[in-house]
């Protein structure tokens, strides 16, 4: 089963996180309360760009990236496409 990392925020891909167990992680960048009825891990706070993200999925042992985040936040979703790319994984 592939381990997946989920990138959103607290909408649509709150909605995607909920339907995760708890081998998954969902990301959030920033928010006041983060949701605690979840079965997977959650996670908050940036990557430090690209590479710290590739980084962070070599570690984690990551097989899927899941780009939920807002239409305009162009700059996490291109961190996203490059940290996949360089790791060997689908986005």
């Amino acid at each position: 089963m592939k381990r997946i990392l989920l990138l959103g925020g607290v909408t649509e891909a709150l909605a995607i996180a909920r339907t995760l167990g708890p081998k998954h992680i969902y990301s959030l960048a920033g928010v006041g309360r983060v949701p605690t009825d979840l079965a997977c891990q959650v996670r908050v706070g940036g990557y430090g760009g690209a590479d710290g993200l590739a980084q962070f999925i070599r570690d984690e042992g990551i097989d899927l990236l899941l780009d939920a985040t807002h239409p305009y936040a162009a700059q996490i979703s291109q961190n996203a496409a490059t940290a996949a790319c360089s790791s060997g994984i689908p986005c």
